[in-house]
């Protein structure tokens, strides 16, 4: 058997509500696909603008070894308000 599991889907106005088996849990960021007839719930990744993405990408990219030139940044002139 490949661990399938019989669910009950029920009605609840436009949507459609699984109910999964004692003994399955579904993290709480899910996300759901359609292949042909399988439905696939399955955890989410890292939402967009996450500090888990941004981690993520920053782990892949490389140092950047590069110096910027100095610039003249004199403090601002004084305002009389």
């Amino acid at each position: 058997m490949d661990g399938s599991q019989p669910v009950r889907i029920t009605r609840e106005g436009d949507h459609q509500v699984v109910h999964l088996p004692s003994g399955i849990a579904v993290p709480a960021d899910a996300v759901v696909r359609q292949e042909g007839e399988r439905l696939i719930i399955e955890r989410a990744g890292p939402r967009m603008g996450s500090v888990e993405k941004l981690l993520a990408v920053l782990a892949t990219m490389e140092p950047i070894d590069e110096r910027l030139a100095p610039f003249d940044d004199p403090p601002p002139e004084p305002v009389d308000l």
